[in-house]
């Protein structure tokens, strides 16, 4: 390599000695550099590096059949896990507040953007049909106040009926209902 680098810059030099061909500084330093580079790369990697005076052959890293049969695992090991004992109280938490949820359809009883209003109107609904659930939905500017979880429209209007003379404005609406747990 020096051999070369000596070569490669006595040309350079030859090269800026030159009437004709007059080079700036910064083009001589920038040739250098891209021939240095060049030579660098040509280089074998050393990965492949063998020593001179060896005279097995090198062996690949793949693992035989056999190999893998031989392996013992039964003897089991230990796994150590040191963790925050907060996370242990959060998962627990999470475990049994998964609410699964599919495309159903509510009743909408009212549709208000006063909050109190909204659950007046829950709690009343609540004193008549304490067996059905009652959610309040904010959908920004309003709050909406919608009842049952109904895999049907059949059943959603059903209970609509049911439920008019309390509730005159009720009207049946797609939504996502939550699923009863098992």
């Amino acid at each position: 390599m020096g051999k070369t680098l000596g070569t490669i810059y006595d040309i350079m030099i030859q090269l800026t000695t030159f009437d004709s061909i007059r080079l700036s500084m910064k083009t001589t330093i920038v040739l250098l550099a891209v021939m240095f580079a060049l030579e660098s790369f040509a280089q074998e990697a050393w990965t492949l590096y063998r020593p001179v005076d060896s005279t097995t052959e090198a062996t690949t890293d793949t693992i035989k059949i056999d190999t893998i049969y031989a392996l013992d695992f039964s003897n089991t090991g230990v796994v150590n896990v040191y963790k925050d004992s907060r996370i242990d109280s959060i998962t627990s938490l999470k475990k049994g507040n998964i609410n699964l949820s599919k495309p159903g359809y509510r009743v909408q009883i009212l549709l208000s953007h006063k909050k109190n209003e909204v659950n007046t109107k829950r709690a009343e609904f609540l004193r008549y049909y304490d067996e059905h659930n009652a959610h309040i939905i904010w959908q920004q500017p309003n709050f909406s106040l919608k009842v049952g979880d109904f895999y049907t429209r059949q059943q959603a209007v059903e209970f609509k009926y049911e439920i008019v003379k309390h509730f005159p404005a009720a009207i049946v609406v797609k939504d996502n209902i939550i699923l009863p747990k098992l």
